[in-house]
């Protein structure tokens, strides 16, 4: 599948969701890290609030630019790299 062969919605969703510095700057975090952040980790890092933090994560995750996992009580974020390898190649290295 190629870009061309997505849905107008879900290019709308990725260069939405690529369209705001805080979350460039989540996507910048998350590249250079070899092991998944909580979560938490991530807002604290840029200095916003839990929910700011929430809000910017919950939109990576649904134009499918982050994963979320849930292990107990803790949540922790990860590249979805095959989309960025699928549809934006050599974006992450532009970081």
């Amino acid at each position: 599948m190629t870009l061309e062969q997505l849905s107008d919605n879900q290019r709308i969703r990725i260069f939405n969701a690529l369209a705001d510095e805080k979350r460039i700057n989540i996507i910048r975090i998350l590249s250079q890290q070899d092991t998944r952040p909580r979560c938490s980790d991530i807002g604290r890092r840029l200095e916003i609030s839990k929910s700011n933090g929430s809000y910017h994560l919950k939109i990576l995750s649904e134009a499918n630019l982050v994963l979320i996992e849930k292990e107990g009580v803790t949540k922790y974020v990860s590249l979805n790299k095959e989309t960025f390898k699928q549809y934006l190649p050599g974006f992450l290295a532009t970081l």
